[in-house]
């Protein structure tokens, strides 16, 4: 049970306990919401490597709800099961990884355990992805530190959807709030 109750949720709504606990502070966890929900509706790193980026900062930042919660997602987006072993073992280094993964893991890894990424952890990924990809996985890595604290510190049960249909509504819900966002 968490430490702290959910908010009730409308009766036709249903949601994850991660979404549900942001609700504690309306204004801010919306808007952390809709910063995960971009990452998945307007990032520019494939599918399966953000996936591997989230699963990984899962296991960095020991949060089982993160990893759980992403096992039926990454499978959705190309995550083999052999992949996901080779982040449970802490094996970034894995032949299971393409050689740009691995590089992108390693950068992934380095931003989430030092305040600085190597020079030549840098230099490696950012021959495989653009500054683009690597500004948003530095972002990704950020954000899911986030997520991973509000899931242990309030020890949220692990509720992992049976497939994507979670994700598909908050990239659904984002794409719609950009609509309406006036542009100059």
């Amino acid at each position: 049970m968490a430490r702290i109750g959910y908010p009730e949720l409308p009766a036709d709504e249903v949601t994850v306990n991660i979404v549900r606990m942001l609700r504690h502070s309306a204004d801010i966890g919306s808007a952390v919401n809709k910063l995960g929900a971009a990452q998945f509706a307007a990032g520019a790193l494939p599918a399966v490597d953000r996936e591997l980026v989230i699963m990984n900062s899962g296991v960095a930042f020991s949060a089982p709800y993160e990893w759980e919660q992403h096992i039926s997602i990454s499978r959705s987006a190309g995550v083999t099961d052999a992949q996901r072993d080779a982040l449970a073992a802490r094996d970034l280094s894995s032949s299971e990884f393409t050689e740009a993964q691995r590089t992108l893991l390693a950068f992934a890894d380095s931003a989430a355990r030092s305040p600085e990424v190597p020079d030549e952890i840098f230099e490696a990924a950012r021959g495989h992805y653009t500054d683009q990809q690597l500004v948003e996985t530095v972002i990704m890595v950020g954000f899911y530190f986030l997520i991973a604290r509000v899931s242990t510190v309030f020890q949220l049960e692990i509720d992992p959807p049976d497939d994507s249909s979670v994700l598909s509504t908050i990239v659904d819900e984002y794409k719609t709030s950009q609509q309406h966002i006036p542009t100059s």
